[in-house]
C-alpha cells in the first residue's frame, strides 16, 4: 500500500515537470518566433554597459605638503567598440564625423596610425621614421642594423668615458641594462637585435588577417608597403572604396585606437581630451546618430606652478608602445592603453604609487548609449600622495637665481638679491645652462634641484604637440652643449669640477703625512718638459701667490700648491711636502667621497654619473678617439685600397690602433715605416704620422701632466652636480657618505603613511676624520678673503666654500656646418669649383653604393615565395622603374662628405684647422658651499657651463643659503634654471681681479630679525 502511494507521487511529479517544460518550451517558441522582432529589438535598446570611473593621480606635494603636481577636471571624447561596432551600425561613418567635428573645431585627438600619407602623396610607416630619426639624432650612419647600431652607440660612450672597454665584453642584456642605468635607452631589442620599432610594426601588419566574404583570406604581411598596407586594411575594415586615402585614414585613427585595447574592448577610449564646450555640445546633440561617441569627465594632471621643479617632477604621457604590454598586464592597477602614466622624473619613478585604481558603474543604455538606469557603482580610488624633500619656496629661490645670474653673465648689470645686490660686467655670452642642487647635509635630503632651462610639463598632459615639442630642442643641433631644457643637468650633466676637486687632494695629502702648514714658494708656474702647469693669476698677468701653504691655497685656489702635494714632489725647488701621495691615492680618497658612484638618486629621477679616471680608461678612450680620426682622415690616403673596402679598411685602422699598447712608444720615423708598408700615400705619410704619434700615442699612457691635472680636477675627472655635492657635504657632516633622496614620505588615500625616507649614511674610513676640519678652515678663508668673499660680505652667516673654474679650448660646432665651410673656403687653400666637384662625386659614389645594396635587398625579398602578389608587383615595378637611393639632405650628411672633399683636396689640411674660425667653449664655473660653516645644515653645489668664471656661480649660491637660515623680504623675483659641462682650470683670484668687483656701497642688509623666517610659520605653509 505504501509502495503504491510512492509511486503515485513519482508519477504526479513527472506530470508536474513534463508541463513545466511544455510551458518553457512554448514560452522559447513564442519569444523567438511570434514575437521575436520585438524582443530583439528590447534587448537592443536596453544594453547593460559598464562605466569606467578614472581614478585621481595621486598628488605630488612638497616637504611643507605645499601642492606641486595635482588634477583638474576636464571634458574627454570616448568611444566605446561595443556600440560604434553593433550590429546595424555604421563604425566608419561614425568615426569620419567625429574625427572631421575634431578638426573643424582645432582639438587635439589621438593619432596612433602608423602609416602617414606625405605631402609628396606617398606613403610611409612612423616605426621607419622613429628608427631613422633615432640614428640621426645620435649621429649614427643611417645604414647600420639593429646590433650595429647598438654597439657604434657603445663605442662612443667607451670613447666619451660614460662606459669603460671592458663594458663591451658584456652580455648583451647586461650591456644594456649597464646604458640605461647611464640614462641611454637605445630602441632596441637585444635578445634577437631588432629594433622595436620594426618588431612592433611587423606584429602590428601580421595582426591583420580576416577571411573574406568571397571566400579568400585577406592578410596584410610584414613586408608589405606602406601604400599596400593601407589598402588592405581598407580592405580589412569595409571601408568605403569611393573614398579618400586621407578620409579612410581618419576612419582607421578610430578603428586602430579601438585595437589597440586588445581583449579590453569593452572599456570606453579616450580619443581626445581637454575639449572645448562646443565639442561637448556637438557630441550631446548628436549620441542618436554617433553611437560609440561620448563625452565624459575625467581628472587629468595639472601643474600649478608652471615650470617649478619640473626636471624632478617630470612629466606624464601616453603609455610607450614598447611598454604597453607590461602595463596592460599589470593586474593591480589595470592599465588600459589610453592611459597616461608617467615617463620620467618622479611621475616616471613613482608611478605604482601615483596611479589610482579606476572605479566603474554598471548602467542600462538605450540605443543611443544614454544611461536610463544605474545598477552598481564602486568608486574609484585615487594614488597615492607623494611628499619631496624639495621646499618650494627655496626651489622659487634657486631657479630665480640660475636665471638671474645668466642674464648678468650674458649682459651685465646688477643681481639683484635679499642679502646684497652685486654689480657684474657680463662677458659671458655664451651662458645659457646653469644648474644648482641644495641638499640637507645630515640626512640628504634635496632641499633645491634647478636646472635651467626648463620647461612646463603641463604641455604634455595631454599630449605635446610637435611644434611645442620642437621649441624644447637644442638650438643648435650640433652642439653637444648646447642649453636643452628637457635636460636635467643636476643629475644628467657630467663635467669636470675643476678647483672643487682640491679639498680631494688635500685630504689625501693629509692623510698621507702633509701638515697643513707645509709651505712653498709659489713662482706661479711648473715647467717640465717643454709643458707648463700655472695658477690663474699666472696665466692672467704673471703673478704669482707667494708663500703659501694649505690654508692659503685653498682660500686663492693655487694650483702650484696643489700640483706638489699631489705629487709629492716640489717641482719649484724647495722642501717636498713630506707626503706620500700620487695619482692612486688621490684617485682612492675620490671613491671614498662617492665620486665613482650613484648618489642615491638613480632610483627616483634619471642619473647619469661621472666615473673616477684610471690609466686603463685613458689608453681605451685614446684608442677610440684615433680609431675616430682615422676613420675620417685616412679612407682615401692608400694607394692599393678604396673607402668601399671596408674589411681591409678596418684591418689596417685596427693595425694603427694597436699601437698604442706598445711599450716604448715607437718613435716617428718607426711610425712613417709603418705606415709606408701598409701601403699610405708617400705625400700623406709625413702628416698622418705626426698626428698619430703626437696626437696620440704619444699622450695614450698615464703622465706626469695627467697626475698634475688630476690633483686640480682637470683631466679626465668628470662628475655631476649631485656627486659633487654629495661629496662636499660629507666634508660638512664630519665625514659621513650618505644618500641623496627626494622622496619624504607617502601617505596613501586612507592617510596612512606607506613610505618615510630613512637616512642612508656610512661613516667613511678615513685615518682620521678630524683632517676634514684643516679643510674647512681653508674653505672659510674662501668666503672671508678669498675667491668668493666679495659675495659674502656682511653675510651674518659664516660660509665655508670653494670656487672653480675650468676651460674648454675646443671649437663649439655651428648650427649649420655646411654653410660654414662654403664661406670659408678660400682660406683652406681650395677652390670652390673643384671642392663641390669632389664633393658630389663622393655623395654619388655613395649613392651609387646605397642603390646596389637597396637592389640587392629587393632582390632578395622577391625570392621569398610567400611575399603577396601586391607587394611582388610593386617591388618589381621598382626594379623596372630604377632603382634610385639618395642621401638625406642633411647638415650632418652635407658637412660631412664636403669636409672630406676639402681634405681630398688639400690632404694637408686638419681639423683643427678648418674649425679655427668657430667660438671657442667659455671657460665653465662651479662653486660649493655649505652653512653655517662650524654647524653645518646646507650645502649647495652649482656649476654655469660657458660661465667664463666661478663668481657668477656665488650668485645664486648666497641666495639659496641665505633664504634658508634667514628667511627673505617679500621681494622675489621670478624665473627658472639650469647647466651643462666643463674643463681645465684657470681660477679666479676675485679678491684681487676688479672685474666682476662687488659694489659693497650697494650691498643692503636685509638680514635683520624682521627678515628672519620663522620656523613653526613654515611648516605650516
Amino acid at each position: 500500500m505504501e509502495e503504491n502511494k510512492i509511486i503515485g507521487r513519482f508519477k504526479a511529479i513527472k506530470i508536474f515537470l513534463l508541463c513545466a517544460f511544455a510551458v518553457i518550451i512554448a514560452k522559447m517558441v513564442y519569444m523567438n518566433v511570434v514575437q521575436h522582432e520585438y524582443y530583439t529589438n528590447l534587448a537592443e535598446n536596453k544594453t547593460y554597459k559598464q562605466v569606467t570611473i578614472k581614478a585621481a593621480r595621486g598628488e605630488i606635494r612638497d616637504r611643507y605638503g605645499r601642492l606641486l603636481a595635482g588634477n583638474t577636471n576636464s571634458f574627454v571624447v570616448e568611444v566605446s567598440s561595443d556600440q560604434l561596432t553593433a550590429k546595424g551600425n555604421d563604425a566608419n561613418a561614425v568615426a569620419l564625423k567625429i574625427i572631421n567635428k575634431l578638426i573643424e573645431n582645432g582639438e587635439d585627438y589621438e593619432d596612433d596610425f602608423p602609416i602617414v600619407i606625405n605631402k609628396n602623396g606617398s606613403f610611409s610607416y612612423t616605426y621607419d621614421k622613429n628608427v631613422k630619426e633615432y640614428k640621426e639624432k645620435n649621429n649614427i650612419p643611417s645604414n647600420l642594423n639593429a646590433k650595429d647600431t647598438f654597439y657604434y652607440l657603445v663605442d662612443s660612450l667607451i670613447e666619451d668615458g660614460t662606459l669603460k672597454k671592458s663594458d663591451r665584453d658584456l652580455e648583451p642584456a647586461e650591456l644594456q641594462k649597464k646604458l640605461n642605468n647611464n640614462g641611454y635607452y637605445p630602441p632596441i631589442l637585444v635578445k634577437d637585435f631588432e629594433f622595436t620599432d620594426i618588431k612592433n610594426k611587423n606584429d602590428w601588419l601580421e595582426s591583420f588577417v580576416k577571411k573574406l566574404d568571397d571566400g579568400t583570406k585577406l592578410e596584410v604581411k610584414s613586408t608589405d608597403s606602406a601604400k599596400v598596407a593601407l589598402k588592405k586594411i581598407r580592405q580589412y575594415y569595409g571601408i568605403d572604396e569611393s573614398l579618400s586615402d586621407k578620409d579612410a585614414r581618419k576612419i582607421l585613427i578610430v578603428r586602430n585606437l579601438i585595437k589597440s585595447q586588445g581583449y579590453r574592448t569593452y572599456y570606453p577610449i579616450t580619443l581626445a581630451s581637454n575639449v572645448s564646450e562646443e565639442t561637448v555640445a556637438f557630441v550631446e546633440e548628436n549620441t542618436t546618430n554617433m553611437p560609440g561617441i561620448s563625452i565624459s569627465n575625467e581628472p587629468i594632471r595639472y601643474y600649478p606652478n608652471g615650470a617649478l621643479a619640473s626636471h624632478v617632477l617630470g612629466y606624464v604621457g601616453k603609455i610607450p608602445s614598447t611598454q604597453l604590454d607590461d602595463y596592460l598586464n599589470n593586474k593591480e592597477k589595470s592599465y588600459k592603453s589610453d592611459d597616461i602614466v608617467g615617463l620620467t622624473g618622479i611621475e616616471g619613478t613613482q608611478e605604482d604609487n601615483l596611479k589610482g585604481i579606476d572605479g566603474y558603474k554598471k548602467v542600462k543604455v538605450n540605443a543611443t548609449g544614454k544611461i536610463t538606469d544605474e545598477l552598481e557603482v564602486k568608486e574609484p580610488v585615487s594614488g597615492d600622495t607623494v611628499y619631496l624633500t624639495l621646499d618650494m619656496d627655496l626651489q622659487k629661490v634657486a631657479e630665480e637665481g640660475l636665471e638671474k645670474t645668466i642674464q648678468v653673465a650674458n649682459n651685465g648689470g646688477i643681481y639683484k638679491s635679499d642679502y646684497g645686490d652685486i654689480y657684474t660686467s657680463g662677458g659671458a655670452p655664451n651662458a645659457k645652462t646653469a644648474a644648482l642642487i641644495a641638499v640637507d647635509v645630515k640626512t640628504g635630503e634635496v632641499l633645491a634641484s634647478a636646472s635651467y632651462p626648463d620647461y612646463d610639463p603641463n604641455l604634455f598632459v595631454t599630449g605635446i604637440s610637435s611644434k611645442d615639442y620642437e621649441k624644447l630642442q637644442p638650438e643648435n643641433p650640433n652642439d653637444t652643449l648646447a642649453a636643452s631644457p628637457l635636460l636635467n643637468l643636476v643629475t644628467q650633466g657630467v663635467f669636470q669640477p675643476g678647483s672643487t676637486f682640491k679639498m680631494i687632494t688635500g685630504m689625501a695629502a693629509l692623510e698621507n703625512g702633509l701638515d697643513p702648514n707645509y709651505t712653498i714658494n709659489d713662482p706661479g708656474v711648473i715647467k717640465l718638459n717643454g709643458q707648463t702647469f700655472a695658477d690663474a693669476v699666472w696665466n692672467k698677468s704673471k703673478s704669482n701667490h707667494g708663500a703659501v701653504n694649505l690654508y692659503k691655497a685653498l682660500q686663492e685656489s693655487c694650483n702650484v700648491y696643489f700640483g706638489i702635494v699631489g705629487t709629492g714632489t716640489n717641482w719649484v725647488g724647495g722642501k717636498d711636502p713630506g707626503a706620500d701621495v700620487d695619482s692612486e691615492k688621490i684617485l682612492e680618497y675620490a671613491k671614498l667621497f662617492g665620486l665613482n658612484e650613484h648618489t642615491g638618486l638613480e632610483d627616483e629621477i634619471t642619473e647619469s654619473i661621472g666615473k673616477v679616471p684610471s690609466e686603463e680608461d685613458k689608453i681605451n678612450s685614446t684608442k677610440i678617439s684615433l680609431r675616430s680620426y682615422l676613420n675620417l682622415n685616412i679612407i682615401d690616403s692608400f694607394t692599393d685600397i678604396d673607402e668601399n673596402d671596408d674589411e681591409e679598411m678596418s684591418k689596417r685602422i685596427d693595425e694603427i690602433v694597436s699601437w698604442i699598447d706598445e711599450d716604448p712608444t715607437p718613435g716617428r720615423g718607426e711610425v712613417m715605416s709603418r705606415l709606408a708598408d701598409l701601403n699610405v700615400k708617400e705625400d700623406r705619410i709625413e702628416d698622418l704620422a705626426d698626428s698619430i704619434l703626437f696626437t696620440y700615442l704619444k699622450f695614450a699612457k698615464w703622465t706626469l701632466s695627467d697626475n698634475l691635472n688630476l690633483a686640480i680636477g682637470q683631466g679626465e675627472n668628470a662628475y655631476t652636480p649631485s656627486q659633487v655635492v654629495r661629496y662636499i657635504m660629507a666634508i660638512a657632516n664630519g665625514g659621513y657618505l650618505t644618500d641623496l633622496t627626494l622622496t619624504k614620505k607617502i601617505v596613501n588615500s586612507d592617510y596612512e603613511i606607506t613610505y618615510e625616507n630613512e637616512v642612508v649614511s656610512k661613516k667613511i674610513a678615513f685615518k682620521d676624520s678630524d683632517n676634514l676640519k684643516e679643510l674647512i678652515k681653508g674653505m672659510k678663508l674662501v668666503t672671508s678673503e678669498g675667491t668668493a668673499a666679495k659675495y659674502f660680505a656682511n653675510f651674518p652667516v659664516e660660509v665655508a666654500a670653494k670656487s672653480g673654474t675650468a676651460e674648454r679650448k675646443d671649437k663649439i660646432p655651428t648650427a649649420d656646418e655646411y654653410n660654414y665651410l662654403m664661406e670659408h673656403l678660400s682660406s683652406y687653400g681650395v677652390e670652390k669649383k673643384e671642392v663641390l666637384k669632389v664633393y658630389n662625386k663622393l655623395r654619388k659614389d655613395r649613392e651609387a653604393e646605397l642603390t646596389k645594396n637597396k637592389i640587392k635587398e629587393i632582390k632578395e625579398q622577391l625570392k621569398d615565395k610567400n611575399l603577396d602578389e601586391e607587394t611582388r608587383a610593386e617591388l618589381e615595378k621598382q626594379l623596372k622603374d630604377g632603382v634610385s637611393e639618395k642621401l638625406a639632405d642633411t647638415d650632418k650628411i652635407n658637412s660631412a662628405y664636403l669636409r672630406r672633399a676639402i681634405k681630398k683636396l688639400n690632404p694637408s689640411i686638419t681639423d683643427d684647422d678648418i674649425d679655427k674660425y668657430k667660438q671657442t667653449y667659455g671657460d665653465f664655473g662651479w662653486a660649493v658651499a655649505f652653512a653655517p660653516a662650524d654647524n653645518p645644515e646646507i650645502a649647495v653645489a652649482v656649476v654655469i657651463p660657458q660661465g667664463t668664471t666661478s663668481n657668477y656661480a656665488f650668485l645664486s649660491i648666497k641666495d639659496v643659503i641665505g633664504y634658508y637660515l634667514l628667511g627673505s623680504s617679500d621681494e622675489q623675483t621670478s624665473s627658472s634654471s639650469k647647466n651643462d659641462d666643463s674643463n681645465s682650470d684657470s681660477e679666479d683670484d676675485s679678491n684681487t681681479d676688479n672685474k666682476d668687483s662687488s659694489s659693497n656701497d650697494n650691498t643692503s642688509n636685509s638680514t635683520g630679525s624682521d627678515n628672519k623666517l620663522n620656523f613653526n610659520v613654515q611648516i605650516k605653509k
